[in-house]
């Protein structure tokens, strides 16, 4: 086991398995080490932590550096602003997040309620797209908790850039080379059942991030009774547009494409079919061949793709081949009907674009690749929605919409955002509130004997 973050300081600078990170061959050293943290972090004010993360997003919004090491990074630093930090811990907590200080009267006839933070938060981050777990590393932090963190080691770069910037921000209460002492990061080979144990039955709350094997091995390690678990496993996202919204399909179309490109369809929110309630002026393969359009454009010009292995280039290959009825269908002019599938791509691997008649959800193939189909009654998509759905990006004009949504959500699907904000973090999240499961509800009886 090495730990490659703490204190604040990137311990494997050179970010290879080999170089001199500190080698622990006992992870409760660290979880003490942890744990003597407590204190400090439950006195900070939560005001002063809403402020240092304000400093935080102000200090990533435009940093051209940062952005040129890890990517964009708009969508962390919006979710942390003031504004946003303050309404998620309202809403989540009741109403009042001074609720994390004091007792506070919720207008409860016997009891005032205090939130305590729960303790130890032990996370497990998945490889496909790390700074996800900046999300539940962060709300650990604004609940006044201390983590320890264990990255993949397939990614994991990024996630200590960031955290290590942390070091550049300070307020007028809270330094952040001192708050970064609540948080340590280690890698932990997956044989390591010991280790995985050991961190597992120390925590106060798991976090697991990542696919149905690596969440599946998570949930069977020992663990506390007491011990809270927060899981963000494997899910499936898609999108509906109704044929009264379809009448701005071209609008639709470019914010869609911000969803795609966005984490390379990597995330549990980003989708990978779309049904279109046709109307008499535009088809599914018009809106497939408007949303080709833009995808090509935030590739070239906005978000280029990161290079895909060899697999990857084949299976996108595969799923052209399947669909196309032409070698290259790329003269996109002459299109009337949706009858037979119609395939638009990018001359290399880089973005698809695929339109069928074809029945249910398609397979997710990640990597730019997204279905586009045909619906006559969106009342349907109910027989499709299951646990393992999360969000639903939606362009509904229809004046039952909540009538809709009610009806097909109700064995699946936990969130239904516009187009163009299915990947954004938000709070609840999965169907629950994260911000709620790292604390601890203290009762406080009104009356004095």
């Amino acid at each position: 086991m090495k730990v490659i973050f703490k204190n604040g300081k990137i311990l494997n600078e050179t970010f290879e398995k080999e170089s001199s990170s500190q080698e622990i061959k006992d992870i409760n050293m660290v979880i003490e080490e942890l744990k003597s943290k407590k204190e400090y972090i439950h006195s900070l004010k939560i005001d002063w932590i809403i402020e240092f993360f304000n400093e935080i997003s102000r200090y990533w919004i435009g940093n051209k550096e940062l952005e040129t090491k890890v990517g964009t990074l708009k969508h962390l630093a919006d979710f942390f602003t003031k504004e946003n930090t303050t309404s998620m811990l309202n809403f989540a907590l009741r109403g009042d997040y001074k609720i994390l200080d004091n007792f506070i009267d919720l207008n409860q006839i016997k009891y005032v309620y205090h939130c305590q933070p729960r303790g130890l938060v032990v996370q497990w981050l998945s490889g496909n797209v790390p700074l996800l777990g900046l999300y539940s590393i962060f709300m650990a932090m604004l609940t006044k908790n201390v983590s320890l963190i264990k990255a993949s080691s397939k990614a994991y770069k990024e996630l200590l850039i960031l955290l290590e910037s942390l070091n550049n921000v300070n307020t007028e209460y809270i330094k952040g080379s001192e708050f970064l002492e609540t948080i340590t990061v280690v890698l932990v080979d997956n044989n390591d059942t010991k280790t995985h144990n050991e961190m597992s039955s120390s925590a106060d709350v798991r976090v697991a991030w990542g696919g149905h094997e690596a969440i599946q091995t998570i949930i069977n390690l020992k663990k506390d009774v007491f011990c809270e678990d927060i899981v963000f496993g494997p899910k499936y996202s898609y999108g509906v547009i109704d044929k009264e919204a379809l009448v701005d399909y071209k609008k639709i179309a470019q914010r869609l494409a911000f969803d795609i490109c966005t984490f390379d369809q990597q995330a549990c929110s980003s989708p990978h079919t779309i049904f279109v309630e046709e109307n008499n002026q535009t088809s599914a393969v018009v809106f497939a061949e408007e949303l080709a359009k833009n995808i090509d454009f935030i590739t070239k010009k906005m978000l280029p793709k990161e290079n895909e292995g060899a697999q990857k280039k084949l299976e996108i290959l595969t799923q052209r081949a399947k669909y196309s009825m032409m070698e290259e269908t790329r003269d996109i002019k002459d299109i009337e009907s949706t009858k037979d599938s119609k395939v638009f791509s990018s001359e290399n691997t880089d973005w698809t674009v695929i339109c069928s008649n074809e029945e249910g959800l398609y397979n997710a193939c990640f990597s730019r690749v997204i279905h586009v189909k045909p619906i006559d009654n969106i009342s349907k998509l109910k027989q499709y929605n299951d646990k393992k759905k999360q969000t639903l990006g939606i362009a509904l004009n229809k004046q039952n919409r909540k009538e809709i949504i009610n009806e097909i959500t109700l064995n699946g699907i936990d969130r239904c955002p516009r187009f163009g904000d299915m990947t954004l973090f938000e709070s609840p999240w999965d169907g629950m509130f994260p911000i709620d499961r790292l604390e601890r509800w203290v009762a406080l009886s009104k009356k004095r004997d």
